[in-house]
């Protein structure tokens, strides 16, 4: 894991590590088969000033666009640690990831030449 933190966030990487040494569960992978743990999602909350799902999981991590249906599954954590990170209402939550689930879905449909 060091070596991704390193790739990607060079001298900026202690912060991503330092995250995860105070809660060893932000370790956990947001997106199934990236290398992005939930660490990362705090980081680009605090540092890079992401504020919505969309945000994080489109430009912050890039998953939408390396592994579009694995991040839809993610939507609702990286939710979740919104809402913790910038005391969202659930409301603003739940709305946040349905919208961004249905993006995804319209975007695969669209890809696959059907409309759902």
């Amino acid at each position: 894991m060091s070596a991704h933190l390193g790739e990607r966030y060079g001298t900026e990487a202690h912060f991503v590590s330092d995250l995860i040494q105070s809660n060893p569960l932000l370790a956990k992978p947001i997106v199934e088969g990236l290398p992005y743990t939930e660490a990362e999602v705090v980081y680009a909350v605090r540092h890079e000033l992401a504020s919505t799902i969309d945000d994080v999981l489109s430009r912050r991590i890039r998953a939408r666009l390396m592994a579009r249906d694995a991040s839809a599954n993610a939507a609702q954590r990286v939710g979740e640690i919104l809402q913790q990170e910038l005391k969202l209402q659930p409301e603003q939550v739940a709305r946040q990831v349905a919208s961004y689930q249905t993006a995804i879905k319209h975007e695969k449909s669209t890809l696959m030449g059907t409309s759902e």
